[in-house]
């Protein structure tokens, strides 16, 4: 998983939370009004004393004590663009209608084309112009094309509209042929707060605090480095979590990234912002500046149970003899994909003895990391070959002397093993010392709507 935007919606593992961990018993969902967030967050970012706050709830709005809504909040950069190219459509000279097309099942351009007298030729040069017009080859029932012909019936301007985000933009040039570009349309963000008790589980805690799941997942991934969630969770951890919800002409579209974010986990608290520098990189970091990863994954699979632990002593089930264990066993599904620990290079990738299938990366000139028993190797994981935190590099198998699917996991520093579970990890880099002043300006609104709105709850609930 990558903090790259944080756009953890889809594509990455499901996390395996093990049946005993913890269920909730309460979360939370408040609508703030606009102007009494405004003035609050206002006088709190100034550093005034507010003693009488909330108002009453004869001034205040009524809505302050509905339990699920969410409130609008004017935010730093907060238009959206979902993918590169112009965000502007072109401007329409022509006067002409436009005709619109519903993609039905079996359609495809050329019978779109033909069906609107349209010649073969010009299906044949905007399908081979680029990119992004191979793309119509992929068109679906449901998306929208919208036409506009000259006096001659030919092809002047085209639309498809993929989704309600994004539109292929065609236009025919003074020479008779065609450019493309994408049109991005701009989400309005707003963001959202939740929070939730646990009892039983993240998940449960999650469900009934009404936490989608891509977010609670988003939360994971943030405080994963500092918090094992499946076993370091215990009944009565706390959350809370400011989010973006994205919205186009008053329609969600899908949820955007988490802000910032507060995790009570056994009476500790850890708390991120998300922040951008003035070179565009973007990542969370706790309110003084340090980032939130580390420079290795705490567990380097979705494990169901450990199965055996770091020990210089322990009963080799297979050799049936006493020996040592320099690393943990992370029992798991046969195939579920085993990630880099950190970026590194491979140095080993291979069969090697009681380990079986064996993959080693060293990571700078200190840590080394060895992932046992694999079943395979993911495509382009071999010696020599560089590697990135979280990347895969196999899957889970059984390979050597194993009995059954499980991942060995060794962490060595200086050559020496070290308990994966407990060996404290180095530090991924913190904000840069030239941007401070910059990191504390734009998180300072983030981090304060996580403590209002904690504090505005905590108020209302009385």
């Amino acid at each position: 998983m990558s903090f790259q935007d944080l756009d953890f919606k889809s594509g990455h593992a499901h996390l395996q939370w093990p049946q005993n961990s913890v269920s909730a018993t309460s979360a939370f969902h408040v609508k703030v009004p606009l102007k009494l967030l405004l003035v609050a967050t206002a006088v709190m970012l100034l550093g005034f004393s507010v003693t009488n706050w909330p108002p009453s709830a004869e001034a205040a709005d009524s809505t302050l004590k509905l339990a699920r809504l969410h409130y609008s909040l004017p935010l730093p950069e907060a238009s959206v663009s979902l993918d590169q190219d112009t965000a502007e459509p072109p401007v329409e000279v022509d006067t002409a209608p436009w005709q619109s097309v519903t993609i039905k099942s079996g359609d495809t351009l050329a019978s779109i084309f033909a069906k609107k007298g349209i010649p073969s030729t010009t299906t044949h040069q905007i399908a081979k112009l680029n990119k992004q017009t191979k793309n119509l080859r992929y068109i679906k029932p449901g998306q929208e094309i919208q036409l506009l012909l000259d006096d001659e019936g030919k092809l002047r301007q085209m639309k498809y509209i993929p989704d309600i985000t994004r539109t292929l933009f065609i236009q025919r040039t003074e020479d008779q042929s065609y450019t493309s570009q994408i049109i991005n349309y701009q989400l309005d963000p707003y963001p959202v707060y939740r929070e939730g008790e646990i009892e039983t589980s993240l998940f449960e805690a999650a469900a009934n605090a009404d936490i989608p799941e891509d977010v609670i997942m988003d939360l994971a991934a943030i405080f994963g480095w500092d918090i094992d969630f499946s076993l370091d969770i215990r009944k009565g951890d706390r959350f809370g979590i400011v989010y973006e919800e994205l919205y186009k002409d008053d329609v969600k579209i899908r949820n955007g990234r988490i802000l910032s974010a507060e995790f009570v986990n056994n009476g500790k608290t850890y708390r991120a912002a998300y922040y951008t520098d003035p070179t565009g990189e973007s990542d969370y970091f706790s309110p003084d500046g340090k980032s939130m990863r580390k420079a290795f994954l705490r567990s380097p699979v979705d494990f169901r149970r450990i199965s055996s632990r770091f020990s210089n002593k322990r009963w080799h089930p297979v050799l049936s003899k006493w020996r040592s264990h320099k690393g943990v066993d992370y029992a798991a599904k046969r195939g579920t994909p085993v990630r880099a620990a950190g970026d590194g290079k491979i140095i080993f990738a291979g069969k090697k003895g009681g380990y079986g299938r064996l993959v080693v990366i060293r990571h700078g000139g200190r840590y080394t990391t060895a992932y046992g028993h694999l079943n395979g190797y993911a495509r382009g994981t071999r010696s020599g070959k560089k590697v990135k935190q979280g990347q895969i590099i196999g899957y889970v198998g059984s390979s050597g002397m194993a009995t059954g699917p499980h991942l060995h996991y060794e962490f060595r520093v200086n050559g020496v093993h070290r308990n994966p579970l407990t060996v404290k990890l180095p530090e991924a880099k913190p904000v840069n010392a030239a941007y401070l002043s910059h990191f504390k300006e734009k998180t300072q609104v983030y981090l304060s709507m996580l403590r209002l709105m904690d504090r505005t709850l905590a108020d209302n609930s009385q």
